[in-house]
Formats: C-alpha cells, sequence, structure tokens
C-alpha cells in the first residue's frame, strides 16, 4: 500500500466523524475533535477508544480552558455562541 492510501485511510474514521459533527458544532470544535481523535489514534488507540477518549474531554460542547469559557451559558462554542 502506499503511504498516502495507508495515512488517509486511517485518519478517514476522525474525518467522517468531524463532518458530522460540523453542522451540530462549531468549527474550533470538530477541528479539537477531529485532531484529537487522529493524534491518539498515531498513539495506537483505534477510532471507537480514541472518540470515547475525546468525548470524555467534552464540557458542554468545548474543551475548557482551550475552547469556550465554563462560565457561560450553555452552548458555548458552538456555531449559535462562537468563543
Amino acid at each position: 500500500m502506499i503511504i498516502r492510501e495507508y495515512v488517509l485511510s486511517a485518519v478517514a474514521p476522525a474525518v467522517l466523524h468531524g463532518l458530522y459533527e460540523l453542522p451540530r458544532t462549531s468549527p474550533e470544535h470538530a477541528l479539537y475533535q477531529v485532531s484529537a481523535i487522529s493524534f491518539l489514534m498515531g498513539r495506537g488507540f483505534d477510532f471507537p477508544t480514541a472518540h470515547h477518549i475525546v468525548e470524555s474531554w467534552e464540557d458542554g460542547e468545548a474543551f475548557p480552558p482551550f475552547q469556550g469559557d465554563p462560565g457561560e451559558p450553555y452552548p458555548y462554542g458552538t456555531a449559535q455562541h462562537p468563543f
């Protein structure tokens, strides 16, 4: 297998998840999710495990302190309330 195909097929589940999340949350949040999931997959976790870990880090629809402000009303970090 060519390295390009190997890499792109490996991250495809994270990319598809990001595209699924994009209309439901802010672009910033979707990128944080995809990046964190892909990082964990690169460290040896499979997609479902990496996804579960990253979802456990969320507070509402944000990753404080990198995104959103927990003092703000929900849904901070969304397209309706971008931070």
